[in-house]
């Protein structure tokens, strides 16, 4: 970028020769920009206030305090309109309980979905702006008018969950890994996955829309990954594309611009930053024995939850087998904004 540069470095590091993974901040690179807060109890329609439609990050707030990703919403061009999830309660095969979530938060970036300008009278105001005036907020890299995410911590959780055995009635248990964060209230958090994953439905939906044998036509996103059913080969795809003869891993001319050589997936070693990329699951999803993944803040924790719902014994249609072992973890973010706090910028 040409012209002033502002940089602020990790400690002991040269923010002038440091590299960009070394950088606490960077005026090169746009900071994202949130206008506002909104906490919805119901269903209820609320006008965002932008003259276009803004992209929007939404959470769960699941029971006071305790917060959530996945909140659903429906957004235009002035409306957003919430929907309250419901969440599980207790688990156990047929007895499973419900309760609905205490609210849905739609947090609203000046960005938009749809083509569309926006510009807060600053008059008289102090502020700090970086990059081109275009005339709209969103162009700019920095924009003190509007709140942003704000890195307090960083990290890593991990459950290693062994066999579970509880034996021919079935049974249910949870695992957890939390890390302490320190701020005294619900923190927003990364990746922004959603609250609960059952992993069985996430394979299931997986191999229906992301189909794990490499066809001809198909759009893959970076990341995906499929197999090679003449060779057995696995490959994980590094550059979206639409697959054809030409980008065919192995045999196409072009296939190392677009795929890498990966490993077979383990279905048991759950990375929970790949959950990002969930949609809607459409149909059931038969299975017994089911996991569940939960990840959420409070005002003192970041919690990785694992609960193992293991079938009983059914005869003759199902014969009881125990869950196996499997690995659960996400690299984290904790950001400094919270949860649970409303605010109009606008």
């Amino acid at each position: 970028m040409p012209g002033p540069r502002i940089r602020a470095s990790k400690y002991n590091i040269d923010a002038s020769t440091g590299s960009l993974v070394d950088m606490a901040f960077d005026s090169d690179y746009n900071l994202n920009k949130i206008a506002r807060a909104i906490k919805s109890t119901s269903q209820t329609t609320v006008a965002h206030g932008l003259p276009y439609t803004p992209k929007v990050v939404s959470m769960r707030e699941i029971t006071t305090g305790k917060f959530g990703g996945g909140g659903l919403y429906e957004v235009d061009s002035t409306n957003i309109k919430p929907t309250i999830s419901t969440h599980k309660t207790t688990y156990g095969y047929g007895t499973t309980t419900y309760a609905n979530d205490v609210a849905t938060w739609s947090y609203i970036l000046i960005d938009p979905l749809v083509p569309g300008t926006y510009k807060k009278n600053m008059e008289g105001k102090p502020k700090l702006l970086v990059g081109a005036d275009t005339g709209t907020d969103y162009d700019y890299k920095i924009h003190s008018g509007y709140d942003t995410f704000k890195v307090a911590k960083t990290g890593r959780l991990t459950i290693n969950a062994d066999i579970y055995d509880p034996g021919s009635s079935g049974g249910v248990r949870t695992l957890s890994a939390t890390v302490n964060h320190g701020l005294g209230y619900a923190p927003m958090f990364a990746p922004f996955v959603p609250y609960e994953t059952e992993r069985e439905a996430y394979l299931s939906w997986n191999s229906q829309y992301n189909s794990d044998s490499w066809i001809e036509g198909i759009t893959y996103y970076t990341g995906q990954e499929v197999e090679n059913m003449d060779t057995g080969v696995w490959y994980v795809c590094k550059l979206t594309h639409t697959a054809s003869s030409s980008n065919k891993p192995e045999t196409g001319a072009s296939w190392q611009t677009y795929w890498d050589i990966a490993t077979e997936p383990d279905f048991y070693n759950t990375y929970v930053n790949a959950l990002e990329d969930q949609k809607f699951i459409y149909g059931g999803v038969e299975a017994f024995n089911l996991s569940y993944i939960k990840y959420y803040s409070t005002s003192t924790q970041l919690v990785l939850e694992l609960t193992q719902n293991c079938a009983p014994d059914q005869p003759p249609g199902y014969e009881y087998t125990p869950c196996p072992a499997e690995k659960v973890y996400v690299d984290y973010t904790i950001f400094y904004n919270p949860a649970g706090e409303e605010f109009n910028l606008l």
